[in-house]
């Protein structure tokens, strides 16, 4: 079984400086180098695993050329359907990844 995303090398090096400061664009891009850190950062379809995948040019989505199925770099993780924006779940990941004893909760407002 591969290693969670959100436990990968990529994800632990996240700085709370470096995330604030990018652009939405920035973080996307980012957080897709995080998500498919195993395949380099290019995408593959989270429903059968095809890594023969096509990107429309005006959302950021992709779409499986082997089902068909469209996904985003939120696709099945438990950020998908975020209404907030990418850069403010990358600072909840470094928060998470870089604490030595991690983050309760309750102490979080």
């Amino acid at each position: 079984m591969a290693q969670h995303f959100l436990l990968s090398a990529a994800a632990k090096t996240l700085s709370l400086k470096a995330v604030v400061r990018m652009t939405d664009e920035e973080a996307h891009e980012a957080f897709r180098q995080i998500r498919w850190a195993d395949n380099a950062g290019e995408p593959y379809c989270p429903h059968c695993g095809c890594t023969a995948v096509y990107s429309y040019t005006t959302r950021r989505l992709w779409k499986c050329k082997g089902c068909g199925h469209q996904f985003s770099v939120t696709s099945g993780t438990i950020f998908a359907g975020r209404k907030l924006e990418i850069r403010d779940y990358l600072l909840a990941i470094a928060i998470f990844c870089n604490g030595a004893k991690g983050v309760s909760a309750v102490s979080v407002r």
